[in-house]
């Protein structure tokens, strides 16, 4: 079967080919964390990322884990075994905020607030000389901004406390030793 293409149709043709890693798409509460991601790495001169629902459902599940069996603290993968991780991760969390009556509730917390979370590391960053200030961490920030990433997925998990867990994975892993981020 021959194609002829005609301006406008390549979209139409990507999708009846069944293409569909650019058409992958963050929902609900994570809408917005493929652009949080690329605003900062665009103020570097950065490639973009591009969201991923496999690294998502990645994401999703550790999150989930960690809610279900880990009584909502934050704990990376496990390093070995069959599962070890083959992404780069970071990780987030968010107490909930206990209202005048005493109940708690789930702070709203947005895709912006948890990349700003990791980018505010920036400040404890040197790049020169590749380190992290004394004391101080900045891993999180460098894997937000590692020029080798190329697809993130993010999840995340409500807690029976009205706390959350943030998960994003990141393809190809950054933060590698004796390697800058950019």
């Amino acid at each position: 079967m021959r194609v002829k293409l005609v301006p406008g149709m390549m979209l139409i043709v990507a999708l009846h080919a069944g293409i569909q890693g650019a058409l992958a798409a963050e929902e609900g509460d994570l809408t917005g964390m493929t652009g949080a991601h690329n605003t900062v790495r665009a103020g570097l001169g950065l490639p973009e990322v591009a969201w991923s629902d496999e690294l998502a459902e990645f994401a999703r599940d550790w999150a989930q884990y960690l809610s279900d069996h880990n009584r909502c603290r934050l704990k990376h993968r496990p390093h070995e075994g069959k599962d070890a991780p083959r992404y780069g991760e970071n990780l987030y969390w968010a107490g909930a905020v206990q209202l005048s009556t005493g109940a708690r509730a789930a702070q709203r917390i947005t895709p912006h607030h948890v990349v700003s979370a990791w980018v505010s590391e920036s400040q404890h960053y040197n790049h020169e000389k590749n380190r992290c200030r004394w004391g101080k961490k900045c891993g999180h920030y460098t894997q937000v901004v590692w020029k080798n990433t190329r697809r993130i997925g993010c999840g995340m998990a409500s807690c029976p406390d009205q706390s959350q867990i943030w998960v994003c994975n990141y393809d190809p892993p950054g933060n590698y030793a004796g390697q800058k981020p950019y």
